[in-house]
């Protein structure tokens, strides 16, 4: 026997007992029996594995010799024995990847909890900046309007002592130029009354030439009608000449015309044209005598002017005459005002010593206020900084923490199965692609479980069937040895002579039994995939899980279903208290809860996660309901719960359900299993799980229907236990801490699942490239103000120069096609408001435009700073940055009123 053969025995030996002990070690940790792992348990391993050795060592020497029944039951024996070691062996193994797992996922929840810590910090010590900002600021502002008032009191003072100064001087010049001024001021009056007389003079002049023009404007009327007149007499005499020469042919005889006749019928036929000629000349004479009229009229109200004019020209000269004989009397006046000025002036100086007084007293006080300052700077003092201090220090403390926490991450092996999964499996390359970091962690987790599976399974498959291998390995030496046979040299096989048993000799056997292996793993995964439920549960667990330890409790994202089409997130009940009650939840809904408002003001007293995220969203009934309450839209809150137990008696109290007879109706819903409360007569109802508290209701709370609710909020609450998932589209456009309030719409979804008719249908496929677009605001108070980030991302590249161009030209042809009625109807009107009022270009337009100087009330933002960037044809954003001296929860109202004003359709004026 050479070293070489010693050597696969050791191996065998040492696999063997080391096998042994992981299996036993398995089972022990498999059924909860660490207690009892004792020596004689490994001694009864050891012996098994001994015998499992020893048997496939006499199967593989005494296979053609041995009784079939033995050898049947050594072989099952050792098969059963290599299975049961390797059984042992993979629940050790995952075992103890549980276990590291466990530790990691723990150490995970508290680097997440330490960083909702250090957000707290955070805020914490902003609020104390803000604080000693704003008491440095009124601080500031107080001895600013003082240093101002004693300034501005000694300016008042020194002028007094200035004009008391120039009075003494000034006395005698003031006598004379009051003097001079009297006698100025007659002359001035003097010379106006005269400019009044020539200017009322030159009026009659010009009343004497207005009559002039006026009595050759009719004369030219009188001249215009007599030619008229001799016109229709010259006719007259004509038609007296024509009938004339009749007249005198006379009487008529035999073969002679007559002429008296002739007379006669002409005079018959120019009867009307005789009776038109003399109606003309009485309207001539009657246009003379208006003419002459008029003329009368206009000289007589030209002559009373000229009257009144005159008595206005005897009335100057009448005050004229005053003014230069009245000047002794208002010498007099002038001689008493200046004995009051010299009595006035000795009174002066008293004040003088009295004023310079009060100046120092008010400099002294500008000097002590300039010497008064903080010691730890203008915006802060000493109890406001020990607290930032207090708060650094356990931020700093959280955080040596966290790298504490992060580098025994590292120091598993779990980072090492990461790698091979982002490196090999498919599925976590595909979420990757989508950039959203939950559904990166589920892939991840998924893999890494996928890939800890196949490493076991293939450990196992190894260990314990390579010591039975290497057993007859070594027998299969010792017995070459024991035939003189030469090791390293493979005999030459006889000619004649063919191996018994075939395929199916012992020597396969650890062939068989990897093969069956594998075949046995392959039934168990493909069993596994066939119990969906259970993976779905469990994938369920991991999500609420993965989404409770983040900086903000994530929960209410798993209730939030894939047909919603509008989300508001708020990153705390504190946001909720502050603007969701007053400025985004309607008054009807706020009634009907009638506990909302103190579930906002303290969520931790009522079972709510104060840090959690609530999310309030709006979506179309489902299917089942759909035709029914096809205008009805549905309203619901989803708020994360800290303490269930403590949730259930506060909504106990609050509702009365220990009443006698209670308003609310309680169910236990099994499947899905939640705790269905629900009014009796309002159209409200309240559903809560181990995870989440969701309030339901609907547009049309004047048409309550029980059942419609239920149906949704099992709906909702299905979605939220057994998704496994949560809507990524969402997820990804609300996830983060870089926001106090926000809002997602989806439009192509509000669109798509909007009950249509034909025509409405029509209208979608013709904007549904417009139509199709996903909007995000983000709103976050600051230290200094708010600010709000918008992005909009359309589904096709339609966001160019030419949009509104496009959509304007399509609606011109919906207007002429047979479907322009659905631009009439609600589905339309939204249409076109997200067409043209809601569209990017208009929006980021109207945000530009605002001018907080023509705005009213909004008078605490000092400034604002609108910019956009366009990225490709399909995204575009906007952002606004808004100084404001309120406090973040007012500003956050504020910038919610001036959206609402800038930006409502039904009132579209964006230049105020």
């Amino acid at each position: 026997m050479n070293l070489f053969t010693l050597m696969i025995g050791a191996s065998a030996l040492f696999i063997a007992g080391c096998a042994a002990y992981f299996s036993v070690r398995g089972i022990a940790l498999t059924f909860g029996a660490v207690s009892s792992f004792t020596i004689p348990i490994i001694i009864m391993a050891s012996s098994l594995e001994f015998g499992k050795l020893i048997a496939a060592s006499f199967l593989y020497r005494n296979w053609r010799s041995c009784h079939p029944t033995l050898r049947t039951y050594l072989s099952f024996a050792v098969v059963l024995l290599i299975g049961i070691t390797s059984a042992g062996i993979y629940g050790y193994l995952s075992q103890a990847f549980e276990q590291t797992l466990s530790q990691v996922q723990g150490y995970e929840k508290e680097i997440s909890s330490l960083q909702k810590q250090q957000s707290d910090y955070d805020r914490r010590i902003s609020a104390y900046q803000l604080s000693g900002k704003k008491g440095s600021t009124l601080r500031e502002e107080k001895q600013a309007d003082e240093r101002l008032r004693l300034e501005s009191y000694i300016s008042e003072r020194r002028k007094d002592i200035e004009q008391a100064e120039l009075s003494k001087s000034r006395l005698a010049d003031e006598t004379d130029q009051m003097i001079v001024g009297e006698r100025q001021s007659r002359e001035d009056e003097k010379k106006r009354l005269q400019d009044v007389i020539i200017e009322r003079r030159q009026d009659i002049s010009q009343i004497e030439n207005d009559k002039s023009e006026y009595k050759g404007e009719i004369d030219e009327r009188l001249e215009r009608e007599r030619s008229r007149e001799e016109e229709v007499s010259n006719r007259i005499a004509q038609l007296d000449a024509a009938v004339k020469v009749y007249q005198d042919q006379g009487a008529g005889g035999f073969l002679k015309e007559d002429g008296l006749k002739k007379a006669a019928e002409l005079l018959k036929t120019q009867g009307s044209e005789r009776e038109a000629l003399r109606s003309r000349m009485n309207g001539i004479q009657s246009a003379k005598d208006k003419a002459r009229e008029n003329l009368q009229t206009r000289y007589d109200s030209l002559d009373q002017r000229i009257v009144l004019i005159q008595s206005e020209i005897s009335d100057a000269n009448s005050r004229i005459t005053g003014l230069t004989t009245g000047g002794a009397e208002q010498a007099d006046n002038v001689k008493t005002a200046l004995q009051n000025l010299q009595e006035a002036r000795s009174s002066v100086d008293s004040r003088i010593a009295t004023l310079e007084s009060e100046i120092a007293e008010a400099s002294r006080k500008i000097t002590s206020l300039s010497e008064i300052n903080s010691a730890f700077g203008p915006d802060s003092s000493a109890e406001i900084e020990a607290m930032k201090a207090e708060l650094q220090g356990k931020k700093e403390e959280a955080e040596a923490r966290i790298l504490e926490l992060e580098g025994n991450i590292r120091s598993t092996d779990i980072g090492s199965f990461k790698f091979v999964a982002r490196a090999f499996d498919s599925e976590v390359q595909a979420a990757e692609a989508t950039e959203n970091p939950v559904l990166i962690k589920e892939a991840l987790d998924r893999a890494v479980n996928r890939v800890v599976k196949w490493f076991i399974l293939i450990l196992v498959i190894v260990f314990d069937p390579l010591a039975v291998t290497l057993v007859i390995a070594y027998n299969a030496s010792l017995l070459r040895i024991q035939n003189g046979e030469p090791e390293g040299i493979i005999p030459e096989p006889e000619k004649e002579t063919k191996p018994t048993g075939g395929v199916f000799r012992f020597a396969n056997l650890p062939v068989f039994l990897i093969f069956a292996g594998l075949v046995i793993y392959g039934i168990y995964y493909l069993g596994e995939k066939n119990e969906p439920d259970i993976e779905n549960k469990a994938q369920n667990t991991s999500l609420i899980n993965e989404l409770s330890s983040r900086r903000v409790d994530d929960r209410a994202f798993a209730y939030i279903p894939e047909k919603s089409f509008g989300v508001i997130s708020f990153s705390g009940m504190r946001m909720v208290d502050e603007v969701g009650l007053s400025k985004v939840f309607s008054d009807d809904f706020v009634d009907r809860i009638p506990f909302l408002g103190s579930l906002a003001w303290d969520p931790e007293a009522c079972g709510i996660q104060s840090q959690g995220r609530a999310l309030y969203f709006l979506q179309f009934p489902g299917e089942e309901d759909r035709d029914n309450r096809s205008g009805d839209i549905l309203f619901g809150l989803a708020l994360p719960i800290a303490d269930e137990d403590k949730l259930k008696d506060f909504i106990i109290r609050q509702l009365d359900l220990k009443d006698a007879v209670p308003r609310w109706r309680v169910e236990e819903v099994q499947s899905p299993g939640f705790l269905s409360i629900r009014h009796k007569e309002s159209h409200i109802s309240v559903g809560m799980d181990q995870n989440c508290l969701v309030f339901l209701t609907s547009w049309w709370a004047d048409q309550p229907n029980p059942a419609f609710l239920d149906r949704e909020m099992q709906e909702i609450f299905l979605f939220g236990q057994e998704g496994g998932s949560v809507n990524a589209n969402l997820s990804s456009k609300l996830s983060g801490v870089d926001y106090d309030l926000a809002l997602a719409l989806f439009v192509d979804k509000f669109f798509e699942n909007f009950q249509k008719n034909s025509g409405e249908q029509e209208l979608w496929e013709s904007f549904r490239d417009f139509l199709s677009l996903d909007l995000v605001l983000k709103a976050e108070a600051t230290s200094e103000g708010v600010s709000l980030d918008g992005r909009y991302d359309y589904q096709e590249e339609v966001l160019n120069s030419n949009y509104g161009l496009r959509v304007a030209a399509k609606l011109d042809r919906v207007r002429e096609s047979d479907f322009a009625k659905s631009l009439n109807g609600v589905y339309g009107e939204f249409a076109e408001i997200f067409l043209q009022r809601f569209d990017y270009q208009t929006v980021s337009g109207t945000l530009e435009r605002i001018d907080l100087t023509k705005s009213q009330g909004f008078d605490a933002f000092d400034s604002i700073e609108v910019g956009k960037r366009q990225r490709g044809d399909s995204q575009g954003s906007f952002s606004m940055k808004i100084q404001s001296n309120e406090t973040g929860d007012k500003s956050l109202r504020l910038l919610v009123d001036l959206l609402v004003q800038a930006l409502n359709p039904m009132n579209f004026d964006s230049s105020d």
